[in-house]
């Protein structure tokens, strides 16, 4: 496939009007006034640009990365729904295999790294939210409901927060909800996130600056973030700086001591906006150009950022950009 090229095309911007109407679908009340701030001139990065995974392989949906035990482990939804992945070690992918222990998914997957296991997350074909875990010596537990019931019409997240994972899904009434696994192995059970609010998409979540940042596309289709404190208090969910829209869930990841943040664009495009000594950048395309119809994908790997996304063709691409 040859990604669509989108040049220097910007994200459609929000502009403060558009942010004030944001935070009312959100339920929040809005400043007196609320200002988008410029954005900032792209640094020189050295991006690879966008290049189909070895092992072909496709997805109608989001990709998941994680890092592990030295590999890069990639995981999708393959298009009779069954869950797949492929991993890179050694400079090597492996080719797409599928994950032990049967299942199927509607959505796309989720995966973190806890107490040394791999963790993987999905929705499935009853919306109930399931869990693989793949030890440190290489077995998978097979697929098991997360306790707590609960269930979900978009693909999870989760992430590691001061000991103890945490997994966030869309509810079945669009409200965002949490379940805490604890290191001793104990589920809080589902609760919704304080500060309301509403997605139809998934949800991201990324530990920066010693605080858990969730982020959401709005019902009007902005992004949001929500902060949980070391401490244990929401900030409550206000619309990212820079505008800008999307009709997917958004990927977030630390990299270099900045928090990226990843959309597809109302265009189709991949956009960025970095948070780095308290200031946003504001969005800027992904170099390389390129188009995606499902949320991105972002991981860590051997000190380079990886950007992945299911292409037009729904191949699984990967972009990478280099220290």
């Amino acid at each position: 496939m040859t990604f669509s090229q989108h040049g220097t095309r910007r994200l459609r911007a929000a502009v403060a009007g558009v942010a004030l109407v944001a935070l009312a679908a959100l339920g929040i009340s809005a400043p007196a006034q609320a200002a988008t701030p410029a954005a900032a001139a792209a640094p020189l990065e050295q991006w690879t640009g966008w290049a189909p995974l070895p092992g072909g392989g496709a997805t109608p949906d989001s990709p998941a990365a994680v890092s592990y035990n030295g590999t890069q482990n990639v995981f999708v939804r393959g298009t009779d729904n069954a869950i797949y992945r492929n991993v890179l070690s050694a400079g090597n992918w492996s080719g797409w295999t599928l994950v032990p222990g049967g299942g199927a998914t509607t959505s796309g997957p989720a995966a973190v790294v806890f107490s040394g296991a791999l963790n993987l997350f999905v929705r499935s074909t009853d919306n109930a939210i399931y869990r693989n875990v793949l030890s440190s010596g290489g077995t998978w537990s097979g697929w098991s409901a997360v306790p707590g019931g609960g269930a979900t019409l978009a693909a999870p997240a989760a992430v590691v927060f001061n000991g103890a994972l945490n997994l966030f899904v869309r509810g079945t009434d669009s409200a965002i909800y949490r379940n805490v696994l604890s290191s001793g192995g104990t589920w809080s059970g589902w609760s919704a996130v304080p500060g309301g609010g509403a997605t139809p998409s998934a949800p991201a979540a990324v530990v920066y600056s010693g605080a858990l940042n969730l982020f959401v596309r709005g019902t009007d289709n902005a992004i949001y973030r929500n902060v949980l404190s070391s401490g244990g208090t929401w900030s409550g969910w206000a619309p990212l700086p820079g505008g800008g829209a999307t009709t997917s869930g958004p990927a977030a990841v630390v990299f270099n001591g900045a928090l990226n943040v990843f959309v597809r664009g109302t265009d189709n495009a991949i956009y960025r906006n970095v948070l780095s000594g308290g200031a946003w950048s504001g969005w800027v395309p992904v170099p390389g150009g390129g188009a995606t119809l499902a949320g991105p994908g972002a991981d860590v790997y051997s000190g380079s950022l990886q950007v992945f996304v299911r292409g037009t063709d729904d191949g699984i691409y990967r972009n990478v950009l280099v220290p």
